[in-house]
């Protein structure tokens, strides 16, 4: 009984508190909404890439120039950029050849002889360094005469040369690009830097290799009556240098010039590894129109070849009119 009587009104309170309890009336003030409309904010322009395009042009090999100067305009591209007054071809090549040169040479030879300064004030007679003695030691009559010059360049006097000469030989050969210009002793090209360059010409190298192989081993069942072919070829080669494609986009007319010039793509590859720029998403590099121009002239003689890869030669390899 004692514990209901405390429990009950216990019960009751808290019930009226809670469940029981009237909702509090509400607030009929208004309220003041105030809208603010904020102006957009400015969107930063992004600064527009120009990008810059690749020049056009039919890429060939062409020597190192002594001063590289970009030309206005050009028609062709190679490793570096060239600027002549008059552009000329020397007609003469070689495909065996080791070093590119403006001119043709039978030899190929590169040999660069550096300037060095020498520290001296006087004009030049031309003398090794110092004095040369009998014997040094009490034996010589100025034992400990020292040099004025700490080096000379060749022997002569005693007072040496304030610089030393600066000789550059280059002999080789051009390339066999066909290009048609006035006919000279010295190729002579404007040409613009352009990438890959060198890559490219290393592929045309080899291959060029191969071609004059084949195309001497070649056997036309057409008469040939024109006084050259044009064959435009297309591929892919892969990232590790290797061919995965070679066909023919535009006939020569000349069905075994056509299998000549595919066999020597064959032969010629793998090619070096291309620079991973050159690349396609697809993993290859297109060869979109590799083109062969194919003269015909007179009989050549017996000729042997060299695989400049791995030294295997060629021998006895017969020629065509070509």
């Amino acid at each position: 009984m004692l514990a209901l009587l405390v429990h009950v009104p216990a019960f009751v309170w808290f019930v009226n508190v809670t469940w029981l309890r009237p909702a509090p009336e509400a607030n009929r003030n208004p309220m003041r909404v105030v809208l603010r409309v904020a102006p957009p904010a400015e969107e930063e322009e992004e600064e527009e890439l120009v990008e810059q395009e690749e020049p056009e042009g039919q890429i060939v090999e062409i020597a190192p120039p002594e001063e590289p100067e970009e030309p206005e305009e050009a028609d062709f591209l190679a490793e570096y950029d060239s600027k002549v007054e008059e552009e000329t071809v020397d007609p003469r090549f070689r495909v065996d050849r080791e070093v590119t040169a403006p001119t043709y040479s039978p030899e190929d030879a590169y040999e660069l002889e550096e300037r060095q300064g020498v520290d001296v004030e006087r004009p030049s007679t031309g003398a090794v360094s110092g004095n040369e003695l009998f014997r040094r030691g009490q034996y010589s009559l100025f034992p400990d005469r020292p040099s004025l010059w700490d080096a000379a360049n060749r022997d002569g006097l005693d007072a040496p040369a304030p610089v030393s000469h600066e000789h550059t030989r280059m002999a080789g050969s051009p390339s066999n690009d066909w290009i048609e210009r006035d006919r000279s002793d010295v190729t002579a090209l404007n040409a613009h830097e352009t990438l890959y360059a060198s890559w490219w010409n290393r592929v045309k190298q080899l291959v060029s290799f191969y071609a004059d192989q084949t195309l001497a081993n070649a056997r036309s069942q057409v008469p040939l009556r024109a006084p050259r072919y044009t064959v435009v070829l297309t591929g892919l080669i892969g990232a590790d240098g290797s061919l995965n494609a070679i066909d023919i986009a535009e006939a020569s007319g000349v069905p075994a010039f056509d299998e000549a010039i595919k066999e020597a793509f064959v032969l010629a590859a793998p090619f070096p590894e291309p620079p991973p720029g050159a690349v396609e998403p697809d993993g290859n590099v297109h060869m979109d129109a590799f083109g062969f121009v194919i003269t015909i002239g007179s009989a050549q003689v017996e000729m042997t070849g060299i695989d400049p890869r791995q030294n295997v030669q060629f021998p006895g390899l017969q020629t065509v009119p070509r």
